[in-house]
């Protein structure tokens, strides 16, 4: 499995070692996963010579923003609504160290079940052949929202009987510039080598969510979720009262911003080939299914702004697929 240090001819190496089990990865996404064809209404469009906005061929990478079961997610958005066409390789779940330096998960898409092996592919080996097979017009990255909730969210917060700010800010904007970003750039850095420097990245920030206990399934005491309510319970910060969410609220606005502020300064590294998509602001609160998913027309709002970004973006010369 790989780390920081290594390099994209080692990426490479091992995507020739490897070439057959990233096939039969590839295969079996494409059988559950229908982004490859153009909705009707896209279809529809040409057919009476409608002037519609471009659609591109994209790939994704991310998490469950991009990766949602249980209902509509950024991706399914963007190709029922936009018409893009997409090859999406987001598994739900994933931490940002996940995709940068962990293996395809085994449980997934029909791959054999058990435990992590030593000859795994490696998501950044799976992303890179990608780049390599698809020429996709541009990548879509979704990561950093699993990697401050959870049990991640717990050293981050204060005691609310400590006396102490709720969130040392020094601690996490130390956290999210340094580790968070070494993780993202590694990721641009091997995408952008792989494509000769020519691929538009894409990525995006999460919008303030409402830490209000609601996970995404419960059942005979299992679940998923909440990420955020067993810390601030455990940190005497209670929700009984709406005012008492809303300080949660608005601890949670801090992670979220700074989260933001480190992609907002990708996008300055990279100037013009990373472009960061602000999403805060956008979702109401009866908007968020759970403490941190949208609901279905919550990411069909948000794929609007995505879809504006790829409008106002992406080269002039694309967007002409069939």
């Amino acid at each position: 499995m790989p780390n920081a240090k290594t390099t994209h001819e080692e990426i490479k190496k091992e995507i020739a070692d490897k070439l057959d089990a990233l096939e039969r990865i590839h295969k079996a996404r494409l059988a559950v996963r229908a982004y490859n064809t153009r909705p009707a209404a896209a279809a529809a469009d040409r057919a009476v010579g409608v002037r519609a906005p471009r659609r591109f061929s994209l790939l994704a990478q991310g998490d469950s923003w991009f990766d949602y079961p249980p209902g509509t997610d950024l991706i399914d958005c963007l190709h029922s609504n936009h018409g893009h066409r997409i090859v999406n390789i987001a598994v739900a779940g994933s931490t940002l160290n996940d995709e940068a330096y962990g293996p395809v998960p085994r449980e997934l898409f029909g791959l054999p079940t058990g435990p992590k092996q030593s000859d795994d592919p490696s998501r950044i080996a799976e992303l890179v052949h990608r780049i390599q097979q698809d020429k996709p017009e541009a990548l879509l990255l979704s990561a950093g929202g699993n990697d401050v909730a959870g049990d991640e969210f717990f050293s981050f917060l204060n005691n609310a009987l400590s006396g102490l700010d709720p969130v040392n800010v020094d601690v996490l904007k130390g956290v999210v510039t340094q580790t968070f970003q070494s993780a993202y750039r590694f990721i641009i850095e091997n995408a952008l080598e792989t494509a000769g420097h020519k691929l538009p990245i894409f990525v995006h920030g999460y919008d303030y969510p409402w830490p209000d206990g609601r996970g995404v399934i419960q059942f005979l005491g299992w679940g998923v979720g909440p990420w955020f309510d067993p810390t601030f319970n455990l940190k005497n910060y209670p929700r009984d009262t709406q005012t008492q969410l809303q300080q949660r609220h608005d601890i949670l606005k801090i992670f979220i911003n700074a989260m933001n502020d480190m992609l907002k300064e990708l996008q300055t590294q990279f100037q013009g080939q990373v472009f960061y998509v602000d999403l805060r602001n956008t979702l109401s609160q009866n908007e968020w299914a759970n403490e941190l998913h949208p609901t279905n027309n919550g990411f069909a709002k948000l794929a609007v702004k995505i879809d504006a970004a790829l409008q106002t973006k992406m080269p002039q010369a694309a967007g002409a697929i069939a």
